[in-house]
């Protein structure tokens, strides 16, 4: 267990580096340049000062590492860029920062790169936290009811409810729920905190966790029934029953045990896609989130921010994938990643450079033996 757990540490690591470089170089090639708009601001209000715009965005490129001191006519390539941002994380644990402060949407509270994603963060977690809960709990348990009375009533509405917010996308549902919260007097957009009551925070946030819920209960009911229909049909249920075993105890002890290990990494994985699939919920309802943040980031060009939040959602979504690849052979022991293999791979490789050697020196003395060969025959002549 432990060599399997290290092994995928490793490719972790490799996994992350790979993506890391590849959204690196994407925004950096075709994304916009990050200090153009602060040129142009600089450009407009310093227009006395006898610099054109292009004196000043190339001071502002060299100030912020983007083309080279020495030689201010070439930029620095992609490439070395990267390398110099990743060396900055590893020596100086600096993430970079906004290069434009216009893009800062509080000057006075965001004053690094730490802040700026981890403060919105918090109105992210107040939407995606109970959606998770509600959406997990109550859809493994409708999927559960669901499976054992496949072909009923109850059965035959959750697969019309699944079908209907399956079809229909949050991009949708949001402005219909928009629509009714303002006619029952809740407000469309999320105050601030200060600004209103407990109470009034409170109601304002159900419209948005109730349509992120509802799209979410969709799945978790579909997958549950499925598994749980999967089990009650298997042969090892059937034979329990022929020995009589309760409707309580088949449950427990066959259709839970097998329905867990699926849906552990179902449950924990799907925090993540809440975690970071919020972005159409928090721009309906104005929540300053992350993924606002995340979103204005984008047009900007602040490659700085595209990278951290990246680099943050990949490393815990690689993280979630190394536990629920754990969480198996917890649930379930009969599960092994790997066994210990009696081939001594030093020996192969000895074996190779042994064979490698003998046939260099074979063709080696066949070189020799065929000039001697030439020699003699010349001689002879």
């Amino acid at each position: 267990m432990t060599k399997y757990i290290l092994q995928r540490i490793a490719f972790a690591i490799l996994t992350l580096f790979i993506i890391s470089i590849f959204v690196y170089v994407l925004v950096a090639a075709f994304g916009n340049n990050p200090v153009n708009d602060l040129a142009q601001a600089q450009f407009q209000a310093s227009k006395k000062s006898g610099l054109t715009y292009t004196e000043i965005l190339h001071k502002l490129e060299i100030e912020n590492g983007l083309r080279y001191k020495d030689n201010p006519d070439i930029l620095v390539p992609i490439i070395v860029r990267y390398g110099n941002y990743m060396k900055n994380i590893f020596t100086k644990g600096d993430f970079g920062f906004l290069y434009n402060p216009a893009n800062n949407p509080n000057s006075a509270l965001y004053t690094n790169m730490v802040k700026l994603f981890f403060t919105p963060l918090q109105y992210s977690l107040i939407i995606t936290v109970p959606t998770f809960f509600i959406s997990s709990i109550l859809g493994i348990a409708i999927g559960v009811i669901a499976g054992y009375k496949r072909g009923k009533w109850f059965d035959v509405s959750s697969n019309v409810f699944v079908l209907i917010f399956v079809a229909i996308p949050s991009f949708i549902l949001a402005p219909i729920v928009i629509t009714i919260s303002v006619a029952l007097g809740i407000s469309s957009v999320v105050p601030r905190p200060g600004e209103q009551s407990f109470g009034v925070m409170f109601v304002s946030y159900l419209p948005p966790i109730f349509v992120m819920s509802i799209t979410s209960l969709a799945g978790y009911v579909t997958y549950t029934r499925n598994q749980v229909i999967t089990v009650l049909t298997s042969n090892f249920v059937l034979i329990a029953k022929t020995k009589g075993l309760s409707s309580s105890q088949i449950f427990f002890k066959y259709v839970l045990r097998n329905i867990s290990i699926p849906l552990f990494s179902l449950v924990f994985g799907s925090f993540i896609g809440l975690l970071s699939g919020s972005i159409i919920i928090e721009q309906y309802w104005q929540v300053p989130g992350t993924s606002q943040i995340i979103v204005n980031a984008f047009p900007t060009g602040e490659i700085n921010v595209v990278m951290f939040s990246t680099l943050f959602f990949t490393f815990i979504s690689l993280i979630a994938d190394i536990i629920i690849d754990v969480s198996y052979a917890i649930l379930d022991p009969k599960i092994k990643y790997s066994t210990n293999s009696k081939r001594n791979y030093w020996l192969f490789f000895l074996a190779y450079r042994e064979r490698s050697k003998l046939a260099k020196d074979l063709f080696k003395s066949q070189l020799i033996n065929k000039a001697s060969q030439n020699t003699t025959v010349k001689g002879d002549n």
